[in-house]
């Protein structure tokens, strides 16, 4: 290793250090750091660390990076608060969070809103627990849903309540890494609902009295960790330190995001497929769109109807993707429309 990887290795350590210590004071040196960590994802230069340093202290912020929009996919259980979360963070009621099976998220949902002016999307999608035969159908729903955090999440914030990992959570963490690859961990942060159940204990003394197993889970995530309570919605101290870690998580990144190149190689290939698919769709797709213009005044029930459609789209091609036909040409097939749209759950 050279003497720059093990500064630039040793000042990772030190961000990932901080970042179970931040307070809401230091949004301005988080922000700044977000901006002026290099876009590429090489290996950095002397250079490179020494001006990351400088610059991580400095207040000015660059409006044209903050205006790029954020992607949160949110992962975790059924059950674990993955949509409250959501809504808290977004600041009003977009997901469901009836917690009876049949109203519980099916689907992936996209819902989007403004924080401190910047966009920023969030991802919701199925619990990953084991009902019956379900979870293929669920990975599946996951995977295929190119559309929706195109080109890829900038973070995976992992849902679960406080407390001890238990052994389904374990096998919830291997089940991610074998959707999304080993490099998932490096894009992922760990959020903890119930946080009222804290009692005014420090967050960082609860986890030091956890379980093994649980720090050392946290050690493997690079955006640590934070603690929400749900029920106190209106506390948007929470929302902002989460912010602030996750900015703190794409800089390490070089502000990259989870593109299909970290994917698993057979999951890649259907992606890459799945991407060519519904750019050769595009005008067919933009024809379909015009039509829906036409036919809906309403603003809100347009978007839904598009969102229909794209969810439609995104289920044909990775059909297409997963088993092309033998005997026509990708070509021909292509031609054809998808067979109908059904209403989804997906939101705006």
């Amino acid at each position: 290793m050279t003497s720059e990887e093990k500064l630039w290795d040793s000042l990772k350590a030190e961000i990932e250090k901080e970042t179970f210590e931040l307070d809401s004071s230091l949004g301005s040196e988080i922000d700044e750091l977000y901006e002026n960590v290099r876009t590429n994802t090489k290996s950095p230069t002397l250079h490179d660390i020494q001006d990351l340093k400088a610059n991580s202290k400095s207040p000015s912020l660059n409006a044209e990076a903050e205006a790029e929009e954020l992607r949160i996919m949110l992962l975790g259980a059924r059950g674990s608060g993955k949509s409250s979360s959501g809504n808290t963070i977004l600041r009003y009621n977009i997901f469901n969070t009836d917690m009876q099976l049949s109203r519980v998220t099916q689907f992936c949902e996209r819902a989007s809103g403004n924080i401190y002016g910047r966009p920023v999307a969030i991802i919701d999608t199925p619990g990953l627990n084991k009902i019956n035969q379900m979870e293929k159908e669920i990975i599946r729903e996951i995977m295929k849903s190119v559309s929706l955090y195109k080109p890829g999440p900038h973070v995976f914030l992992l849902v679960q309540p406080v407390g001890n990992l238990t052994n389904e959570d374990k096998n919830m963490h291997k089940l991610i890494q074998n959707m999304f690859g080993k490099n998932v961990w490096n894009y992922t942060v760990v959020l903890f609902t119930h946080g009222d159940r804290l009692e005014g204990k420090m967050s960082n003394d609860v986890i030091a009295s956890s379980d093994k197993d649980l720090r050392d889970f946290i050690r493997t995530c690079s955006g640590g960790f934070v603690f929400f309570n749900n029920k106190d919605a209106g506390n948007f101290e929470q929302v902002a330190k989460l912010l602030e870690k996750i900015d703190t998580m794409v800089a390490i990144n070089g502000r990259s995001c989870y593109t299909k190149s970290f994917y698993p190689n057979s999951e890649r290939k259907i992606r890459e497929k799945q991407e060519k698919i519904l750019e050769e769709r595009q005008e067919e797709i933009a024809r379909k769109e015009r039509e829906l213009e036409e036919n809906y005044d309403d603003k809100d029930e347009l978007e839904r109807k598009k969102r229909e459609l794209w969810r439609e789209e995104d289920e044909y091609a990775r059909r297409l993707a997963e088993n092309p036909p033998r005997r026509k040409s990708l070509t021909a097939g292509l031609t054809r429309a998808p067979s109908s749209v059904t209403r989804s759950q997906i939101i705006l």
